[in-house]
């Protein structure tokens, strides 16, 4: 249970800061459809919760790749479950149009992503004492950007498998203990990858 202002503007971004959160009505998304600005509201709330287990980190502070990774695992698990809340929702009620939930719809291009969203992480787990260098925070924007939203899909994906196989309450547990536990106990879940 948590208290939050949602604040309502034109123009801005759709973010979640602490427990407020800024929805932007003019959003192109919103004016396509007016469900998705319920289905963004709850991806939003959803960080809301979030953050009040976890707090909001500096991401330019990383000073090794080890560090890094840690930050791209806890947006990880960040966006994938503000991806995941609404799903359900989107679901039953034909909301499914936006690129993430076609994709996550799609298990032959789910697939691909998660398996590209792991290949750039192994990448930075290989070297994990190797010093960020200019350029280097370039990588979240590789995991985030669109049209491939890496994280955003890895993250969903990898809630699904947890919930489907070890139910709602650890996923929802798994909110409170962070990110390092999401990713132990999606990697102990069998046929990761299969629907």
């Amino acid at each position: 249970m948590f208290s939050t202002r949602v604040y309502l503007n034109l123009g801005y971004d759709n973010i979640a800061y602490g427990e407020d959160v800024a929805l932007n009505l003019n959003h192109s998304s919103f004016n396509m459809d007016p469900r998705e600005a319920i289905y963004y509201l709850m991806h939003e709330l959803a960080h809301v919760g979030y953050f009040r287990y976890h707090m909001i980190r500096n991401l330019a502070a990383a000073k090794t790749w080890r560090e890094l990774a840690d930050n791209v695992m806890y947006l990880t698990h960040l966006e994938g479950m503000g991806v995941l809340t609404p799903l359900r929702l989107r679901i039953e009620e034909g909301g499914l149009t936006d690129a993430d939930y076609f994709v996550l719809g799609d298990p032959t291009e789910k697939r691909k992503r998660v398996h590209a969203y792991f290949k750039k992480l192994d990448g930075l787990e290989d070297d994990p004492e190797r010093i960020v260098e200019k350029g280097d925070l370039d990588m979240y924007d590789q995991f985030s950007r669109r049209p491939l939203r890496l994280w955003y899909i890895a993250g969903c994906h990898m809630a699904q498998m947890i919930e489907s196989e070890l139910g709602s309450e650890v996923l929802r547990e798994l909110v409170r203990e962070g990110s390092g536990s999401f990713f132990e106990t999606y990697r102990r879940v069998p046929n990761q990858l299969i629907d």
